[in-house]
């Protein structure tokens, strides 16, 4: 995800061309399919997700997360595969004691340290509140002071809905569409990025407050972890404490802000894993990331060993079979460059396996399975809090082309347990997820992407207790399908990207300007 400008930068006459490019038909059923190697059973899937929730908190480069990835490595060599790494070396940036405190020595509750945004000594720094309504161009008002920020939700309207993703398939019903002015608490804080300017303007710390949140939904929220290191001490606090400090800024009161933290120089490694097949001129792609914060970001590496063991007993590979454990999900910045996804890195490191050039293979076709097995949880009630409503967490499915768009239909086809909406990117910048990698690079992939309220949040037990095992075993089984279903497609089948908005508007433009040239 990029800025809150990413996601309006297709201009207005765009979303009024966009409508009439929208609707589509309905997709023509694929057969169904003579046969797919049996997944893992349930118990085995869940054991795994077990296991990787056991390791804790698994931020980048920690040393949770070393461990884990070492252990998919050695379950990769126990059935039999090679678990080849790429390695990296990050600053890693690990927070300790938090503390805010009026000049009176009211103490307000910390929510969460703002990742990567800076460090003080045990003393803090204290200045003069300063508060803003909402994050200014300049914030030169609060220079040698502590700036106090509401961060906005980006709640899903219709208008930046159509902007986000085209909503093509509601499976089994209408029940897994979005519904208008929806909240996705990543989305305020991905899209409101503003330490560079606080810390150019000379501000000593930033206090972030969460808007609409409840306490407990706010409390150690991993967000955003797409910016770089800032050099610039932050922290968030719930919106109760957001008023709290509004009325102490209007009446002129300082506060002490104290985030210790350390820095250091840590390695990180991709793991890839390959299952030959008859054409190794092909592959398909298969993709997740390592890193996050509780059981179920990230624990799409239990889906990938699944599908490993499944299609390793299958003897009629047509195409190889490439699995990626990308590490730096939670550290973009230090990984790759602009809008890209920490898989990039290892396609940047590894083209022989996909870009096609000579003596290259090339990727007709990708999966990405993040987020497996979540349940809904939405604050409610009075006061508010985040309880179940009984319902699978919507599956955001990406889809980027017709044919893909079929196989996932067919490969969910049955399923008990299924609340998918199948979308695709309206922008080429605009595409949630470690599937948009693939989606840059051109190769067709069906990308499933769940958005749960507690995604980026550091939860007791890792929130196991959020995630249906039942749930999340069907999500792999239908991979598996879909990886049997494009394994025994033609390349003429599979096709390509479909373009997005500003892909169209380039293309237009390109004709349009060629007599000129």
């Amino acid at each position: 995800m990029g800025r809150r400008t990413m996601i309006w930068g297709g201009a207005a006459a765009t979303a009024v061309a966009g409508l009439a490019l929208s609707g589509r038909r309905r997709p023509v059923p694929l057969p169904p399919l003579a046969s797919t190697p049996p997944v893992p059973d349930r118990d085995a899937v869940w054991n795994w997700i077990e296991r990787l929730n056991a390791f804790g908190p698994r931020l980048t480069a920690s040393p949770a997360h070393t461990r884990s990835v070492d252990w998919i490595a050695e379950e990769l060599e126990a059935l039999g595969l090679e678990a080849h790494r790429t390695t990296h070396r990050i600053r890693r940036w690990t927070p300790g004691r938090t503390q805010l405190a009026l000049a009176d020595g009211t103490s307000i509750p910390v929510a969460a340290p703002y990742p990567y945004s800076g460090r003080t000594g045990p003393e803090g720094v204290s200045g003069e509140l300063v508060w803003f309504d909402k994050a200014p161009k300049d914030f030169s008002p609060a220079r040698g002071r502590i700036a106090v920020v509401p961060v906005g939700r980006l709640d899903l309207t219709t208008v930046t809905t159509l902007m986000l993703f085209e909503r093509k398939s509601r499976l089994p019903d209408a029940g897994a569409d979005l519904a208008n002015g929806e909240i996705v608490p990543v989305l305020g804080p991905l899209t409101n990025i503003f330490l560079s300017r606080a810390q150019e303007a000379g501000v000593r710390g930033v206090v972030c407050v969460f808007e609409g949140l409840s306490e407990e939904l706010a409390q150690d929220q991993v967000l955003p972890f797409t910016t770089p290191y800032a050099d610039l001490p932050a922290l968030w606090v719930s919106a109760g404490q957001g008023e709290r400090l509004r009325a102490a800024a209007r009446s002129g009161a300082s506060a002490r802000l104290v985030l210790e933290a350390e820095m250091e120089d840590a390695d990180t490694d991709t793991l890839h894993a390959v299952l030959p097949g008859r054409d190794p001129g092909q592959t398909i792609i298969v993709n997740t990331h390592t890193d996050g914060p509780n059981a179920c970001e990230e624990n799409g590496p239990a889906g990938l060993l699944a599908l490993a063991k499944a299609h390793a007993a299958r003897p009629d590979r047509q195409r190889s079979i490439v699995f990626v454990f990308a590490t730096g999900h939670f550290q973009i910045p230090q990984m790759v460059e602009g809008h890209e996804q920490a898989t990039s890195a290892w396609l940047k490191a590894h083209p022989e396996f996909w870009d096609g050039r000579p003596g290259h293979a090339r990727a007709v076709a990708g999966l990405t399975l993040e987020h497996l097995g979540c349940l809904e949880w939405k604050d409610s009630g009075e006061p508010s809090r985040p309880a179940p409503t009984g319902r699978l967490e919507r599956e955001i499915v990406y889809t980027t082309n017709a044919f893909m768009e079929r196989v996932y239909r067919a490969a969910t086809a049955g399923r008990s347990k299924l609340r998918s909406l199948t979308v695709a990117p309206r922008l080429s910048s605009v595409f949630l997820g470690e599937g948009s990698t693939l989606f840059q690079c051109g190769i067709p992939s069906i990308s499933l992407v769940p958005g749960p309220d507690y995604l980026c949040q550091i939860l007791p037990d890792g929130g196991i207790d959020r995630l249906d095992p039942d749930f999340a075993h069907q999500q792999v089984e239908s991979f598996s399908r879909m990886i049997s279903y494009i394994d025994r497609a033609s390349v003429a089948e599979i096709g390509a990207v479909a373009p997005t908005w500003d892909g169209r508007l380039s293309a237009i433009a390109k004709r349009l300007s060629a007599p000129f040239r």
